[in-house]
């Protein structure tokens, strides 16, 4: 009896090592079958697609806040006494008109004495409404340089422009189109600038505080003339939906088939055997979804799709997500 039972142990030890091996071996991951070539192409990551030709349109929409032009600056060469004031505030000018007169004394020196003092009249540069005049009157000195502006009855809408967004700006944008929030029907807009913003002008009537394109003062803005026939009033808001970039019959690929997406970038060309190929490439105009490549490829081509991050970025995210805090693999118990 005592044999049997000795022996009934030995395999029951036995059977129990050969669990506990089995249970290491299937946690730690290792299978029977060959494991995953590290050199293995990028095709098994994506999928190749061809490269064709088809119109594309780069669009941006932004936010957009109407103001008042800046208007036209009214200017004194020189300085000297106003002798009379023509307009106040708030008047209607024609361009050329008399605003101030002002008496310049003369300059002489110790052998001719003083020169009588001349008139100069200074004049509107601009058809408009004149301000920043205030209470300007006879006998006060005045300085060279801005007495006054002229505002025309103008607008212009503003919009911030995210600074990614910019690369999209390949030139001046072929086409504007102005939505005012629960207004008309949109209407082009006339491309006025793109460029550092700047606060809305004093006493124009717009918006404050960086508001004018809904962005901070400083900000990258773009700015469009507000269409005669179109009714606004400055602080509306809207929105501009700019075409920034267009080409037709373009060879194009997915924008995730290519690694950069501005002037240059690199793709990874399928050879006809199966494997990939690093291939540069010249970008052109995006619409978000696919982009023109200028040279570099042709069409048939086939290209991975999604591109594999390029080695040198291709590294975890977490490496707790692989390794314990102490650094070494984990093991399930």
């Amino acid at each position: 009896m005592k044999k049997w039972i000795i022996l009934g142990l030995a395999v029951a030890v036995l059977l129990g090592g050969l669990g506990f091996g089995g249970y290491v071996l299937f946690s730690s991951g290792v299978s029977a079958s060959a494991p995953e070539s590290p050199d293995a192409g990028p095709v098994a990551a994506g999928q190749p697609v061809e490269v064709r030709r088809a119109d594309i349109e780069s669009r941006v929409v932004l936010d957009a806040t109407i103001v008042a032009e800046p208007g036209v600056a009214v200017k004194a060469r020189t300085g000297g006494t106003v002798a009379r004031v023509w307009l106040a505030d708030g008047q209607s000018v024609e361009q050329g008109a008399p605003v101030v007169t002002l008496t310049v004394p003369g300059a002489g020196g110790e052998e001719t004495g003083q020169a009588p003092a001349t008139e100069t009249v200074v004049r509107a540069p601009a058809t408009g409404t004149l301000s920043g005049l205030g209470d300007l009157a006879v006998g006060d000195p005045v300085e060279p340089g801005e007495i006054a502006r002229i505002t025309e009855d103008e607008f212009r809408a503003v919009a911030s422009v995210d600074p990614n967004d910019v690369y999209r700006f390949y030139d001046e944008p072929d086409e504007i189109l102005l939505q005012i929030d629960q207004g008309p029907a949109p209407e082009a807009c006339e491309f006025l600038s793109l460029g550092a913003g700047s606060a809305a002008p004093q006493d124009s009537g717009g918006a404050s505080d960086g508001e004018a394109g809904g962005g901070p003062e400083g900000a990258l803005e773009l700015a469009c003339r507000v269409p005669d026939g179109l009714r606004v009033f400055p602080g509306v808001r809207g929105r501009l939906s700019i075409v920034t970039g267009q080409a037709k019959n373009a060879l194009v690929v997915p924008m995730t088939a290519v690694r950069g997406a501005v002037d240059e970038g690199e793709v990874l060309l399928v050879l006809d055997d199966g494997s990939t190929q690093v291939r540069e490439v010249e970008l052109g105009i995006s619409d978000g979804e696919n982009i023109e490549v200028v040279s570099g490829l042709s069409p048939g081509d086939r290209v991975v799709d999604p591109v594999p991050l390029a080695e040198e970025f291709d590294v975890p995210a977490d490496p707790s997500e692989e390794y314990g805090e102490s650094g070494a693999w984990m093991m399930e118990e």
